[in-house]
């Protein structure tokens, strides 16, 4: 499956809902405008204007000014639902009544669910987003939220905790996943914004009708109540604006019913286990809840979802689930499963070992190769003297918010002493108790091998989100100042600090404004000849392979005839540069180029550690996943 290629079609599709909501807000104005117009007809006095028509109500002038207004309304009502959509998944997470699940919880079902997050992020090659629970939702379901990869979050029922399986609950995170790497995500918070502006109409409609003076009231004193005419004004907005609610419901299901037998199919490739996704749609065929939620905004997010938020609802989101089920598992006997009341003793024993064993390079290896097929995360094998109680106990401290953040800073303590020193003196002068925390566990950073690096990072990535706005500016404050210690910022703290800049600005309410502006790979064939001819020269020792290496990355994307950059030329100043102009390219470009760095880290068949957390660095700056760029 292409990612790539789905959220290009994800844009298109979005370019198609825009014309839709187009046309059914043109068809909103044409039916306000015959209702106003009826209203200021039957409140004229027939005495004045006795020789009066209804079409005199409907003057050019008269409908542009009510068209107008409606279009005004509308984008004030998308403006504010916009509000809270661009606070990121995590706020809109709350917003349905999802309450942020900490890394370091101690309850069973939410440790399972939060190392299943983990896993994903890991075999999808993307951090790993926050995790929320519906605490009080007891139907089978799920959602992820959020404009992109730096801002994603993922939420679940509490139903969804208490019923499933190990393997079904991967099941239905890893179809989360999959609307996060191929762009359903953002469509569905643009299907959420686009069409709010209807149930605006809807109840503002019903204010009108819900006034105090009613029409029967009104008609004791007078047939022709304007107050009562005000009701009947309502009851025409609560109509004309619910039928506008169900034509959005209808273009949402058009949109959305295929694309959750993509997410299901990408479910069963990123877990290679279909029984996982199938299984899931049968307990919640099984479930005399099944994937209900009761929160009242809840039915308008309802294609976020999962499933079905209301499974009887006439214009679903959601194919039915024997449908779904029948698509992952033809061989189905058409019997639903039970939902399982309580975590299996089993089952938490498996997270126990994934947890105790997580810096081990063999497992992290596994997961990437049984759950994404990537050869391309290939970890090397570990030192077989090093202390793996030491090395647990930094991967423990990675979850929680205090010390992640010294985590990242251990990570960047020199080997110099002097200049380590100098770093220690900045970091006791802005938090002592952080220093002493750091201090007590240098000896553990130095058992570490270069290839648990990354994985920490990325570890640490949830926890940082964790913390208030003013903790996390102030943090990045010194983070900035360890790193520019030295006077200079080499390659591994470019990547630290663009992997925590890139993934945690958004939450924070830090955007970059994403500029697709090169559509031609020779607008930026410099740049990318200085990217891979870094690549080449930090995974390549002998000069024959290294130039062979940039060729296969220069074919791949059709420049055959690139020169490869002198090593001189190869600054970290200059790269990093160079990744921020490729970053401008078209979501299709970024596809391509990656696809050939890729090609030159895998030319001599292994991926250095500094080769891995280069090409996840550049992976973050263009906002883009790993997985699925091995794809023929």
């Amino acid at each position: 499956m292409n990612f790539y290629r789905a959220q290009d079609q994800a844009r298109q599709r979005s370019r198609l809902l825009l014309l839709l909501f187009v046309l059914l807000n043109i068809g909103l104005v044409c039916l306000i405008n015959l209702l106003f117009a009826w209203y200021l007809w039957v409140n004229d006095d027939p005495l004045l204007l006795a020789d009066r028509v209804f079409l005199d109500y409907l003057s050019w002038q008269r409908i542009a000014v009510v068209a107008l207004a409606i279009a005004l309304l509308l984008l004030f009502a998308s403006w504010l639902k916009w509000l809270d959509v661009k606070q990121g998944g995590g706020a809109v997470a709350q917003q349905l009544g999802g309450e942020q699940v900490l890394p370091l919880t101690t309850d069973a079902a939410e440790r399972r669910l939060i190392n299943v997050v983990e896993e994903m992020a890991l075999a999808a090659g993307v951090p790993v987003p926050p995790v929320y629970v519906m605490q009080r939702e007891m139907g089978i379901n799920a959602f992820a939220a959020g404009l992109g990869l730096t801002d994603a979050a993922i939420c679940v029922t509490r139903g969804t905790l208490d019923s499933l399986s190990r393997d079904q609950l991967q099941g239905v995170i890893a179809h989360e996943f999959s609307h996060i790497l191929n762009g359903d995500m953002r469509l569905n918070m643009r299907l959420l914004v686009m069409l709010h502006g209807m149930v605006f109409f809807a109840e503002l409609g019903r204010v009108f009708v819900s006034s105090r003076s009613s029409w029967w009231v009104d008609s004791t004193k007078s047939r022709r109540s304007n107050r009562g005419y005000l009701v009947l004004l309502g009851l025409g907005l609560m109509l004309i604006g619910w039928c506008g609610v169900m034509a959005g419901n209808m273009i949402k299901a058009a949109i959305s019913r295929q694309r959750e037998f993509l997410a299901d199919a990408s479910a069963v490739q990123f877990t290679r286990n279909p029984d996982g996704i199938a299984g899931a749609l049968k307990v919640i065929g099984g479930s005399h809840v099944q994937g209900r939620v009761q929160h009242p905004e809840c039915q308008e997010a309802g294609h976020l979802f999962f499933a079905a938020v209301m499974p009887s609802w006439l214009w679903s989101t959601h194919p039915p689930l024997d449908v779904r089920i029948r698509k992952v598992d033809p061989r189905w006997d058409g019997q639903y499963l039970e939902p399982q009341p309580s975590l299996k003793s089993a089952e938490q024993d498996v997270d126990g070992k994934i947890k105790a064993n997580r810096p081990e390079a063999q497992v992290i290896e596994g997961l990437l190769g049984a759950l994404a097929g990537a050869e391309l995360m290939d970890y090397a094998a570990p030192d077989q003297h090093r202390q793996v109680a030491a090395e647990h106990h930094l991967y423990s401290l990675a979850r929680d918010p205090y010390d992640a953040r010294m985590i990242l800073l251990g990570l960047l303590m020199d080997g110099d002493h002097a200049l380590r020193q100098q770093q220690l003196n900045l970091i006791q002068a802005e938090d002592t108790a952080l220093c002493s925390r750091l201090m007590a566990c240098l000896d553990q950073f130095e058992l570490l091998s270069r290839a648990d690096y990354l994985p920490l990072i990325e570890l640490t990535l949830p926890a940082l989100k964790s913390q208030s706005a003013n903790q996390y500016k102030a943090f990045k404050r010194l983070l900035l100042k360890v790193v520019q210690a030295d006077r200079q910022i080499d390659l591994f703290e470019w990547v630290l600090y663009q992997l925590v800049s890139r993934y945690c600005d958004a939450h924070f309410g830090a955007r970059r404004a994403r500029e697709n502006k090169h559509k031609q790979i020779a607008s930026l064939a410099d740049e990318y000849a200085l990217v891979i001819s870094m690549l080449a020269y930090h995974g390549e020792t002998a000069d024959d392979i290294t130039l062979k290496a940039f060729n296969r990355g220069a074919g791949m994307v059709g420049l055959y005839t690139l020169k490869q950059v002198k090593p001189a030329a190869c600054t970290r100043e200059a790269f990093a540069a160079a990744v921020s102009t490729l970053a401008t390219a078209t979501p299709f470009l970024r596809q391509r180029m990656l696809k050939g760095m890729v090609q030159v880290v895998r030319h001599d068949g292994q991926i250095l550690p500094i080769e891995r957390e280069l090409i996840t660095a550049i992976a973050a700056v263009m906002e883009s996943p790993l997985i699925g760029l091995d794809d023929a």
